[in-house]
């Protein structure tokens, strides 16, 4: 069900990066240029604001878990040829949540749908964004009908270069949003940041 166009895209825009040089360079560096240096993404079985390079983009970045078997990495880029892309999920830092644990630093998921032509159009003109200079911009995935996903470069959304491809995502609708704590910032006994303390809220059951 829908529930609002743009409604979230505002709150996970909060940073300010300064235009780098190769944006900025007029016609040292044509757009032509970047898409031919481009790197085409891995498609993925499914996408996922929790794996590791999202986390470490958004300076979010949780004590490693021992694991049998590691997840490969995640291959960034653009799309590859045959991808048609359905929805939008984009991935940002959220706010503080509380449980017994303590205060957690979350990550807020936000599945778009709609028309993705303007999106796509930027995607492929901004095909090898620099990171952002001053801070963590929300990370994007596209997403087909059967769920498989590509993550594309960290810094594709930044804010300045990267206000265009914000201006696709608020034109889209929110289809559903959620909020994971993925990093304990205070734990309950430090009582830095107690029940009713204020910027904490209780984590979802």
């Amino acid at each position: 069900m829908r529930r609002g166009r743009g409604a979230t895209w505002a709150l996970l825009t909060a940073v300010v990066v300064l235009p780098t040089a190769a944006a900025c360079a007029p016609g040292g560096g044509p757009a032509g240029a970047a898409a031919s240096a481009s790197r085409t993404a891995q498609v993925r079985a499914e996408a996922s604001c929790l794996v590791p390079e999202v986390l470490r983009a958004l300076a979010l970045e949780p004590l490693p878990v021992p694991t049998a078997s590691p997840a490969p990495p995640v291959d960034r880029g653009t799309p590859p040829d045959g991808f048609v892309a359905d929805t939008v999920l984009v991935c940002g830092r959220g706010e503080p949540l509380r449980d017994s644990a303590g205060t957690w630093h979350s990550v807020t998921s936000t599945r778009l749908e709609g028309d993705l032509t303007e999106l796509l159009r930027l995607v492929e003109r901004r095909a090898t964004p620099e990171p952002c200079a001053t801070g963590p911009a929300p990370q994007v995935w596209l997403v087909d009908a059967l769920d498989d996903a590509v993550l594309l470069p960290e810094g594709l959304a930044c804010a300045g270069d990267g206000d265009a491809v914000g201006g696709a995502l608020a034109e889209l609708d929110v289809v559903r949003r959620t909020e994971e704590p993925v990093v304990l910032a205070v734990p309950a006994d430090a009582g830095a940041l107690g029940p009713g303390a204020p910027g904490a809220r209780a984590a979802a059951p």
